[in-house]
């Protein structure tokens, strides 16, 4: 079980083999200064201190899973931002070739995407100020970005067919990707504790599980119990987990769970969380996902790997033609 650390970010996404994340914390102001440019495109300039908050992100991502890179790492993650901004540079270019262009209107409703991701007007313009980057100029980012993505559209989608017969080829080359292992669905009610509490505490807090055992005995519901008793983030939802397979929680509650049948309610379980009382909802056994049920997503991942190596094609075509300058020995830092 896993209670995960959130952070905001403001994602600009395009189809160019990956996705390409502008963590609100790794925007730079585009000064054009000579010495904080890092590379000429075409003479256009990408700015040291852009593959420097890519960079940022990245980095602060790695730190959220308790990793520092290594020194070989990092050189080849650099090489690796370097390389997508060179390839967003050149597509920008070309969609303004095209004649491509997005309106104010196509820009606004992005933007209110991004502020969902806050809690107000006020947090997204503190996250801004903390990236060093104004409205008006993530709304010429989110413009080009946008611009970008419509020239992809135009020129790629639409243009690529994936058969019958291939989308069989690939089910059949990859029987693995269509396992589905067990699955169960549950709920629970959590009160934490942790393992170098006092024994009293720890004991006064199963004793309050004993006790909503035994309005659960008596009939309460126990979403209801749980939305007014547990300590976990998903009382909101009841105490609902969802779906998940053998394996993924703690091994106590994984190996509880998985003794149980629906409806029944679990005795207290311990983990390193604290104590559980759980109920399965329902179970999937373990099957292999045919090929008319996977047919549709098969047809949309053969067709969005053709788009991409067309994309990747075209554009390294446009990197053989650019004029392409590294000028500051920042942006191999």
């Amino acid at each position: 079980m896993q209670f995960g650390k959130f952070h905001k970010a403001v994602l600009v996404s395009f189809a160019l083999g990956a996705t390409v994340v502008f963590a609100t914390s790794g925007w730079s102001k585009p000064e054009k200064k000579a010495e904080e440019v890092a590379v000429l495109v075409n003479g256009e300039p990408i700015v040291a201190a852009a593959v420097q908050g890519e960079m940022k992100g990245i980095l602060s991502r790695f730190q959220e899973q308790g990793r520092k890179p290594s020194d070989a790492e990092m050189a080849s993650l650099r090489e690796s931002v370097l390389e997508k901004m060179i390839k967003l540079e050149l597509l920008s270019q070309e969609s303004k070739k095209a004649g491509v262009s997005v309106n104010s209107a196509d820009i606004d409703n992005e933007l209110k995407g991004y502020k969902k991701g806050f809690a107000d007007d006020k947090a997204f313009a503190k996250a801004l100020s903390g990236a060093g980057i104004t409205e008006a100029e993530l709304r010429k980012q989110i413009g080009k970005n946008l611009v970008i993505q419509k020239f992809i559209d135009t020129k790629f989608k639409g243009k690529v067919q994936v058969t019958e017969q291939e989308a069989k080829d690939f089910y059949n080359s990859n029987q693995d990707k269509f396992a589905l292992p067990e699955m169960a669905h549950a709920r629970h009610i959590l009160i934490t504790a942790k393992e170098t509490e006092p024994k009293a505490d720890k004991d006064r807090k199963r004793a309050k599980l004993v006790q909503i055992k035994k309005q659960l005995k008596d009939g309460a519901d126990f979403a209801d119990l749980a939305k007014q008793y547990s300590d976990c983030p998903s009382k909101e939802r009841g105490g609902d987990l969802g779906f998940f397979p053998r394996g993924q929680m703690v091994k106590p509650f994984d190996q509880a769970v998985f003794k149980m049948m629906p409806g029944d309610i679990s005795d207290i379980v311990e983990t390193e969380f604290g104590y559980h009382l759980i109920k399965l909802e329902e179970k999937k056994p373990a099957k292999t996902v045919s090929f008319d049920e996977a047919k549709a997503k098969i047809t949309a991942y053969l067709t969005q790997e053709k788009i991409t190596a067309n994309i990747e094609a075209f554009v390294a075509e446009a990197k053989g033609k650019a004029t392409i300058k590294i000028l500051s020995p920042q942006a191999k830092k």
